[in-house]
């Protein structure tokens, strides 16, 4: 199964991505945290009010030594540890520690829940005290209920605004870091255009300065390459179709002179000079960057396939192999260089791959088809590939590549299958 490919996203897309992600977890825990505190602040905010408490009714008794200390439903203070009613002690495990509110519950007999808080006093002056402090539970929740509320109220919108802010903070400074990665962006795009254009070197950041001298140098290399291929180029168009001019005039001439003994080798010569003609022509058309398209001819197309099959019969070497033409059509308006050098090099391959067998040659007015045996010898593999054949079909392909057409190869029960289509203009 074909992995799927990863959304890309720009750098500024993906730093907010990620910021947003960590700032929600972020807020999240910000808020466990500011419950957790407040649920904290509560019980000491309990423990504060008790040694307030406290500290008022001592200061009352020090300044009047006869006043009762309080005995009511819901705050009482003792003296003495054995003052307090044992029913209220039984809810306590002594000892009490000095300072500290300690917290129980009682059921009553109507269902009900109270709570009762104890803290253990000491004075400098007055000496120990405790304070009892009793409250329904439904009290105590609904006052614990509001506290909470009004906290998390607080502290939701606190922290919001804080990271809004940062939000706020992190986009400019997000802005502000990719602005440059966007003005090289540009400047990049703008020197494919335009590579005379002098380096930039006005980037806020001194790496993309260096990045841009760096990019701007192998566009420059580039550039040179080009040029000394273009010359070259030129160089080998004029070197190498002067002597073919040349040569192939001195054959003909050659041709003429010569006797019947010698007509053989010098149309064997003729072939092959108007073989490299053509596959020089085709060469250099392919080297070239021009979309010019090549021009057309009409073809006569079984001459065209007897002539190629018998020059390429050398390379049977004697092998039972049986030649099949199926040639549908006679005449083709085609670019007639270049749909002679595809069949000859498909013709040549499959003469020299073949096993002993039937090799099948098959035109239409779009289409050339070639099958041929495999040889069992050779390595499967090697034909899947088509740098197995050689330059041959590496030229076939670049040709219908140029030219548009299309170009299909495979091995189905131990036969090799090449395939060439073209657009019918008809």
């Amino acid at each position: 199964m074909a992995e799927r490919r990863q959304r890309t996203r720009t750098l500024a897309e993906q730093v907010r991505w990620q910021l947003l992600w960590l700032g929600t977890g972020l807020f999240f825990v910000c808020l466990l945290i500011l419950l957790f505190f407040t649920w904290h602040a509560a019980k000491l905010n309990t423990n504060s009010l008790m040694q307030l408490e406290a500290q008022s009714l001592a200061r009352q008794v020090a300044e009047n030594p006869d006043s009762p200390l309080p005995r009511g439903k819901t705050f009482s203070a003792y003296r003495q540890w054995q003052d307090i009613p044992a029913s209220l002690q039984s809810h306590f495990d002594p000892p009490v520690t000095r300072g500290e509110v300690m917290e129980a519950n009682i059921t009553n007999a109507d269902g009900t829940v109270d709570y009762l808080y104890l803290l253990r006093h000491i004075d400098k002056d007055y000496g120990e005290l405790f304070l009892l402090s009793r409250h329904h539970a439904t009290e105590i929740e609904a006052v614990y209920l509001a506290f909470f509320k009004t906290a998390l109220n607080q502290a939701f919108w606190l922290t919001l605004i804080i990271f809004i802010s940062l939000f706020f903070m992190v986009r400019w400074l997000i802005r502000r870091t990719t602005e440059p990665l966007a003005l090289l962006s540009r400047w990049a795009a703008s020197l494919g255009r335009n590579p005379d254009q002098p380096p930039s070197t006005n980037f806020p950041i001194e790496e993309l300065n260096q990045l841009a001298a760096q990019l701007h140098e192998g566009v420059d290399r580039i550039k040179e390459f080009n040029q000394r291929e273009q010359q070259f180029l030129k160089h080998a168009s004029h070197e190498l179709r002067t002597p073919l001019a040349i040569i192939q005039a001195s054959l003909d001439t050659l041709n003429l002179q010569s006797s019947e003994i010698c007509q053989p080798s010098v149309q064997r010569a003729l072939k092959a000079s108007a073989n490299m003609r053509r596959l020089s022509s085709a060469l250099l058309w392919l080297a070239r960057e021009s979309e010019q398209p090549a021009a057309k001819s009409d073809v006569n197309v079984p001459d065209l396939c007897e002539q190629i099959i018998n020059n390429h019969r050398y390379l049977l070497n004697n092998r039972a192999i049986d030649i099949c033409s199926h040639i549908d059509i006679k005449t083709l308006n085609i670019e007639s260089d270049l749909f002679a050098i595809v069949i000859s090099n498909l013709v040549r391959n499959a003469f020299m791959y073949a096993a002993d067998g039937r090799i099948e040659l098959k035109i239409s007015s779009n289409t050339l088809r070639i099958t041929n045996p495999l040889a069992t010898e050779t390595n499967n593999e090697e034909h899947h590939d088509s740098a197995g054949f050689g330059l041959g079909l590496q030229l076939v392909q670049r040709i219908c590549s140029k030219l548009g057409w299309q170009f299909y190869f495979a091995v189905e029960k131990d036969f090799f299958i090449v395939t060439v289509e073209w657009c019918d203009e008809k």
